[in-house]
């Protein structure tokens, strides 16, 4: 990752979502290496790239220079265009690389909750940290005009990547609705599901209306470990024979996910929780989905404690670490634990250290949370409202103390003072720590500090 953070493009008044380009507008920033990235332009029907690579580093003399980068896309037209933007602009603050203070007072990332209805019953999952089972599909929905107006409060606040998840976001009655107003905000949308509703008519009316990356849950491998997953807490609500429905549902769901690929505005990410059972059965699952999908990002998630799972133990995690690790060089790929897990967790820190992404990966977890009570949250706090969107100012509220406090490192345990990975490692969750022993301050309950690289 980029230790000072790139995203001053997008923020940049002339290439943001909101402009447009010679018909094209920005749909994403992809990191190629230190010194250069991929930017990805769209207008509905097609998809240009254009590289940036830093002058300093870049060696290429073919390109077209401006006085801090060197740049080039195979649309010529849109690169001339590029350039010239920039070459207007660069002498004000056209810079990828400022540093992460900047951002930290700039709620970029955005997690909204729509709806805390599923229509799924897994076992493993960890939305319950606010509403029990009984409770999640008898609450009351904000309405669409009260998204509506979060949503602009969130784009005011600077908010430019917004991500709709927490239960089954396909379940909200005004999805599309509110979808078509995040887009015409020129926000960039990514949507969170369990996947069993994408089905062909959902499909195309996200393909023909909008540019959205999916990413699905994938924590199976077969149609019986998909029923025997969702059993244990339906049969509370439904009936055995009723439950007979979720045997031959996971197929179905992954014939209906291989048809994406077929839409050019729609781009497909997994996300799998590591609990005991996907950590057993992690190479079988590892080997279906890329016998099935040629992915590029998958990422895998710490389990939280919750009303109905406790946390995941040292010993699992470790094993999940030295799993992911050897798979990545058999399949050549490059998956990442996204969640906060200390790298001390196992005695090789040099593995962990390739395998765990932590808290600052670009797609993950620096980002705000607006529940569906309208509360805002920070990712590495979840366990704490702040306060209501609606109340108070979200700037405001993210140039809190506390809140800068934890971004910035501020509750980094003492014990870590001296430790080779802390700059890297920092962000290992202080949620689970204050849970746990009362305090941000406390280690990490996964933390093993005779496994601590000094």
């Amino acid at each position: 990752m980029i230790k000072k953070i790139f995203y001053s493009l997008v923020l940049f008044p002339k290439i943001t979502y909101k402009n447009k380009i010679l018909n094209y507008r920005l749909f994403d920033i992809v990191e190629v290496s230190f010194w250069k990235i991929k930017v990805i332009l769209n207008n509905l029907e097609t998809y240009e790239e254009v590289i940036f690579s830093h002058i300093d580093i870049s060696i290429d003399e073919k390109w077209i220079k401006t006085k801090n980068w060197i740049i080039s896309s195979s649309n010529k037209n849109l690169e001339t265009e590029i350039v010239k933007l920039v070459k207007e602009n660069e002498v004000n603050d056209f810079n990828f690389f400022k540093n992460k203070e900047y951002y930290d007072k700039i709620p970029f990332w955005t997690v909204l909750t729509i709806t805390s209805k599923c229509n799924m019953f897994c076992n493993y999952c960890f939305n319950d940290y606010d509403y029990s089972l009984k409770e999640r599909n008898i609450r009351k929905w904000l309405s669409l005009d009260q998204y509506k107006q979060i949503v602009d409060i969130l784009y005011k606040s600077w908010t430019r990547d917004i991500i709709i998840t927490w239960w089954e976001p396909l379940l909200s009655p005004f999805i599309f609705e509110l979808l078509e107003h995040i887009k015409n905000k020129w926000i960039f949308i990514r949507l969170n599901t369990n996947g069993t509703l994408l089905l062909d008519k959902i499909l195309e009316k996200l393909n023909n209306n909008f540019s959205i990356n999916i990413m699905v849950s994938m924590h199976e491998f077969n149609n019986k470990d998909y029923y025997e997953i969702n059993k244990e807490w339906a049969k509370k609500i439904y009936s055995i024979e009723w439950l007979k429905w979720f045997e031959n549902k996971y197929n179905k769901k992954v014939e209906q996910l291989k048809e994406i690929k077929k839409y050019k505005n729609l781009s497909l990410d997994f996300l799998t929780i590591l609990t005991p059972k996907n950590i057993l059965y992690l190479e079988k699952i590892y080997n279906y989905i890329l016998s099935n999908f040629d992915i590029e990002n998958w990422h895998f998630f710490r389990l939280y404690s919750t009303k109905t799972t406790k946390w995941i133990s040292r010993e699992m995690i470790t094993l999940a670490i030295h799993k992911i690790y050897k798979l990545n060089k058999l399949y050549k790929k490059d998956f990442k634990i996204v969640d906060s897990v200390p790298f001390c967790v196992t005695k090789n820190t040099e593995i962990s250290s390739q395998v765990i992404d932590g808290e600052l990966s670009k797609h993950h977890n620096i980002k705000t949370i607006i529940t569906t009570d309208w509360n805002i949250q920070i990712m590495s706090a979840f366990d704490s409202n702040l306060w209501s969107i609606f109340e108070k100012d979200l700037l405001k509220i993210w140039q809190w103390d506390f809140v800068q406090k934890m971004l910035n490192n501020w509750f980094l345990p003492k014990e870590c003072d001296d430790c080779k990975y802390k700059e890297d490692c920092r962000w290992w969750s202080r949620m689970d720590a204050n849970i746990y022993n009362w305090s941000y301050y406390a280690l990490d309950p996964l933390s093993n500090l005779d496994n601590k690289k000094i």
